[in-house]
């Protein structure tokens, strides 16, 4: 019998290891961006004292103080296709991630074969050569475990939980476009519907106009031109009073699509005035606080954490693979003595299983490469979500300010409107003037109101801007240092 001594099988495993494939050396990766500074330009807010509270609540469209509001949002929640969809994409991600936990335990699991068989005459059977048996093996214990001597089954379990995290923060991610998006829609239906009486009130004083220029042209007191001008200014009027009413019945009915309910539903929209009060974390809260708030931030984040894992996992396949394998159980050649021969067909045995990755073609280097290359591309797509992000809040801050001083500019305009207005009829009452005059100053006042409209329209758009800038009230309470994929020898 050959014996082998601890130097030779020492000395055999190290060739072996040797023989192994060999892992080539990390070239440079992308590196993550910190996030950008934003002191200078919150501070740069005049009107920061007003603004500068807190980040936006997880129910932020409550802060609108509107209930149909609430109501829109809180059904498009729960009906809207596509978070049902991002949902489904989420539990597909926790079950992945569990099926990788479960890979990491060991197994156990039955066998039965039943065969028949002839073994060959000029083969090593010697006695039994050139006969034929059916037999059985059965093994009720059949066990096996993976050694995860280097990490291989870790990095991919961790993967897995960052993809599902990601997916966590893509659900919030989608949950905040569809709430914001069913907030700018009904801010433009409300605006709409008051726009419609407004517009109303323009044709009425248009209506008014020509009538008294055709009054006066039948009397012979002015031209034909009057009317032909009250004529034009009153269809203008009718085709903007159309066009607002198709524009609101447009917004019903995506609003209801938004909200997973078909178009019949958009007719039972109720309008309701909206306030709001600015919410603004301080400017040092911002840059901090940033990664922990924006979904989109946080799941680019978790999908660079993956893609590190993995290429972990990749560096891994370049190492030997041990299984511990074991079995328990009855074989037999002859199917007869299987039960019969008093223990004789009772067999068992364990002991590991090593494969050694020697010659592969250039597939693991392949495969690390493609790894490499997603760690670089998740990397590179986290630093432009991230950038993206701080302009969005710049950009959406320098809206709220500019839209702010508007409404207001516009607010002291429609008090002059609403002054001279009262002083038209207060010099017609008086004599001292003509209808025109008042209809004049009326339609004016018209105007202005669909002006401020306008203006505290765009005023509530850019709130909800800044409320999806600042994240919407997402919190990511796990946040995460990424690993660097260098350092997974």
């Amino acid at each position: 019998m050959i014996r082998f001594n601890k130097t030779t099988v020492l000395a055999a495993g190290l060739s072996l290891l040797h023989g192994c494939a060999l892992l080539p050396e990390d070239g440079t990766r992308a590196k993550l961006l910190d996030t950008p500074k934003l002191s200078q330009t919150l501070n740069g807010d005049t009107q920061a004292e007003k603004i500068v509270r807190e980040w936006p609540r997880a129910q932020w469209w409550r802060d609108f103080h509107n209930t149909e509001l609430n109501r829109l949002i809180e059904t498009a929640l729960k009906d809207s296709p596509s978070l049902h969809a991002a949902a489904a994409r989420l539990t597909q991600a926790e079950a992945v991630a569990d099926f990788q936990a479960a890979e990491m335990l060991p197994s156990i699991n039955a066998g039965v074969e039943f065969h028949q068989r002839r073994f060959s005459e000029t083969d090593f059977y010697g006695p039994n050569g050139g006969k034929t048996f059916t037999g059985a093996y059965i093994d009720p214990a059949v066990f096996r475990y993976h050694l995860d001597l280097w990490g291989k089954d870790k990095a991919a379990l961790e993967s897995a939980l960052g993809k599902e995290k990601a997916q966590a923060s893509e659900l919030a991610m989608a949950r905040l476009m569809l709430s914001t998006a069913i907030a700018r829609g009904y801010i433009r239906l409300c605006s709409s519907e008051e726009d419609i009486e407004l517009a109303q009130g323009l044709t009425e004083q248009a209506g008014e106009k020509m009538q008294l220029a055709e009054l006066r042209w039948q009397r012979g007191l002015t031209s034909r031109d009057p009317v032909h001008a009250g004529k034009q200014q009153l269809e203008a009027a009718r085709q903007r009073e159309t066009s607002v009413r198709n524009q609101a019945q447009r917004l019903r009915n995506r609003l209801a699509a938004l909200a997973g309910q078909g178009p019949d539903w958009g007719k039972t929209i109720h309008v309701a005035e909206n306030k709001v009060a600015g919410l603004l974390p301080q400017p040092e809260a911002i840059a901090l606080g940033l990664l922990a708030h924006r979904p989109d931030v946080a799941a680019a984040l978790w999908r660079v954490e993956a893609a590190a894992q993995l290429t972990k996992v990749a560096k891994t396949n370049f190492y030997p693979d041990v299984n511990l394998v074991g079995f328990a159980g009855l074989r037999s050649l002859n199917l007869k003595d299987l039960f019969l021969s008093n223990g004789a067909s009772v067999a068992y045995g364990m002991g590991p299983t090593i494969t050694l990755p020697i010659f592969e073609g250039g597939r693991l280097e392949a495969e690390l490469k493609n790894q490499q290359a997603a760690y670089d591309a998740a990397a590179e797509s986290y630093n432009e979500t991230l950038l993206a992000a701080v302009q969005q809040v710049a950009d959406s801050l320098a809206e709220w300010r500019q839209t702010l001083e508007h409404d207001a500019a516009q607010q002291r305009a429609l008090e002059a409107a609403e002054a001279e207005a009262e002083l038209a009829g207060k010099r017609y009452r008086a004599g001292l003037s003509s209808r025109d005059g008042i209809i004049e100053a009326v339609a004016a006042l018209i105007r202005q109101r669909l002006t401020a409209s306008e203006m505290h329209n765009a005023h509530l758009l850019a709130a909800i801007g800044l409320i999806e800038a600042l994240g919407g009230g997402y919190e990511n309470t796990n946040m995460i240092h990424v690993s660097k994929v260098g350092n997974h020898d």
